[in-house]
């Protein structure tokens, strides 16, 4: 059960960096909640934290200040290994850029979250078999990443986020190399997982048409939540 029905919850989340004689607020006092099942377009210019702000919702990063839980628990305050168990458990990240592991195959690939969560190796395969064909790489599951052109590469990094079944997704440009007609299927695959499953969903876009079917639209600002439609 996540905490208030929430399954990510930040409370004044401020992130800051240094650069040059002065350091920059990337994040500032960041308040946001994110609903079991509920699908958030994070959209704002480039260098507003978008990004940042995803990484720290999912524990890549910590915050300088405020708090973070992900299904009710308080991410940074758990160790380096209990922070991997949990995202492992509840989180499915998909990047700008794929990071496939390129000794596997994209079936071994997308595998892998299963098999370190302790999967079966028969069954991880084949609910990563599964995933891939839903997204339409069926005939690719044999392929290694360097055999796949860059929307492939892409879309195998997506089905590596889908096959855990998370309670939340989060997705930095999940679109952003792919085909119109591609990045439809993709979404309509996210949407599966969180009819199916439950799945959240926090998107960083700048695909305005996927961002608006979302349910809720967070603009970021400056490293603020300016408003929400």
């Amino acid at each position: 059960m996540t905490e208030h029905g929430f399954t990510i919850r930040c409370e004044g989340v401020s992130r800051t960096f240094a650069s040059g004689p002065e350091p920059v607020s990337v994040l500032d006092d960041i308040q946001m909640a994110v609903a079991a099942g509920e699908q958030v377009a994070v959209v704002g210019r480039s260098g507003a934290g978008k990004s940042t702000l995803l990484h720290v919702l999912g524990g890549l990063e910590s915050p300088d200040a405020g708090q973070v839980f992900v299904d009710g628990e308080a991410m940074n305050r758990l160790g380096a290994v209990a922070r991997g168990r949990l995202r492992n458990r509840a989180l499915g990240f998909i990047y700008q850029f794929h990071h496939l592991l390129p000794e596997f195959t994209a079936l071994d690939n997308v595998a892998m979250p299963l098999l370190i969560r302790g999967m079966g190796r028969s069954e991880a395969r084949e609910r990563a078999r599964g995933v891939l064909g839903d997204i339409g790489l069926g005939e690719r599951v044999a392929h290694m990443p360097s055999e796949l052109s860059g929307g492939e590469r892409q879309r195998v990094a997506i089905a590596r986020a889908l096959v855990t079944r998370p309670r939340c997704i989060l997705a930095d440009e999940p679109t952003g190399n792919l085909d119109r007609q591609t990045a439809n299927r993709v979404f309509e695959r996210f949407q599966d997982s969180n009819r199916q499953y439950g799945s959240a969903v926090v998107m960083v876009t700048h695909d305005t048409e996927l961002a608006e079917r979302m349910d809720r639209i967070v603009y970021l600002d400056d490293g603020k939540i300016s408003s929400e439609a």
